[in-house]
């Protein structure tokens, strides 16, 4: 998969039918999940302002968050697109 910042993660998520929620003093956006979560899993997504490009460790991190999410890797990468 190819390496992705901020503006494509934001992207995907908006496609993936993620809302974006206000913003509270902090460098990270919210994005809360269509599908119902477990409890105890937060219901949102986290995307921190300002990157071209996350790190390959934070970027595993965030496909397997959107992964817990209910998404697969297929609906996740054409999301990306």
């Amino acid at each position: 998969m190819k390496s992705f910042g901020d503006r494509a993660l934001i992207r995907c998520l908006s496609n993936l039918g993620f809302q974006k929620q206000p913003q509270v003093g902090s460098r990270h956006w919210k994005f809360k999940c269509p599908k119902k979560h477990k409890a105890g899993e937060r219901p949102f997504v986290e995307v921190l302002q300002g990157k071209t490009e996350y790190d390959r460790i934070t970027q595993s991190k965030i496909i397997s968050n959107l992964k817990k999410h209910g998404f697969t890797l297929g609906e996740i990468i054409e999301a990306f697109r």
